[in-house]
């Protein structure tokens, strides 16, 4: 088990820091709500400005104006933080500062694009934090890439990869659910891919079979959240880690 998901335990994940409380998702004041409820994961999404600087951003387009649309990448980190901060009052959060900022906190990474790769790379490294960050995308190449340059960080799968590994599982191809799982240290999953049931007690059994976790999302109602548990499943990732720590928080 690498340094990232140890100790071995029931995870919750904080979906972009905690909203639960009314903060706005990936800003600081949301990652401060999940810590200061005792979340150790947060889970948050990378993009890059024009300037190359990473930062914690979900949605693919920042201005839509008419017929004109506006990426991340289109802005410099300056240009970017001025327009959100004027919609929200908050600044944008470099990926650097909130590490830094939550020097105890381990941060789930989604690269959202090809952009953010060298720069999430380029501050991972300077701040040395390869154990306390894990690494993935739901883009294939986008996350292989970036593992080139960060050997031993965790990651979990894109989704065409979880399809790929759950058709192995179902026809019990041993070897190829080997090749599959060779790399990967956890499945971050949906509880069901359109008629495709991720959440059985066999497919957990299955992965775990290989020394891989599994965590669901989004997962917000403690009844489901338990009967993941019970399952096998080795954490949540949800938008009410407050409520999911006061239930989960000290059980192992």
């Amino acid at each position: 088990m690498k340094p990232y998901l140890s100790p071995a335990g029931f995870k919750i994940l904080a979906h972009r820091g905690s909203t639960e409380f009314g903060a706005q998702e990936n800003t600081i004041a949301a990652f401060k709500d999940a810590v200061d409820a005792g979340v150790v994961y947060l889970e948050t999404d990378v993009q890059a400005t024009k300037d190359g600087i990473a930062v914690l951003f979900h949605d693919r387009v920042v201005v839509s104006s008419g017929k004109s649309v506006y990426l991340m990448r289109d802005f410099s980190y300056d240009e970017a933080d001025r327009y959100l901060s004027g919609i929200s009052e908050l600044r944008l959060p470099k990926l650097a500062d909130a590490l830094m900022k939550f020097p105890n906190a381990r941060f789930n990474l989604d690269l959202k694009t090809k952009e953010a790769i060298a720069p999430t790379v380029a501050v991972i490294k300077k701040l040395g934090c390869e154990n306390r960050v894990l690494v993935s995308s739901f883009a294939g190449r986008r996350r292989r890439k970036a593992l080139k340059s960060l050997p031993g960080v965790a990651t979990s799968p894109n989704a065409l990869l979880v399809l790929a590994i759950w058709l192995a599982v179902k026809i019990g191809k041993s070897f190829v659910l080997w090749r599959l799982l060779k790399d990967i240290d956890v499945l971050q999953i949906p509880v069901k891919i359109g008629f495709l049931r991720l959440d059985s007690k066999s497919f957990i059994d299955a992965i775990h079979g290989y020394g891989v976790e599994i965590h669901y999302w989004t997962i917000n109602k403690v009844d489901e959240a338990w009967r993941l548990k019970e399952l096998g499943a080795d954490g949540i990732v949800t938008d009410f880690s407050k409520l999911m720590m006061s239930v989960f928080g000290n059980k192992r």
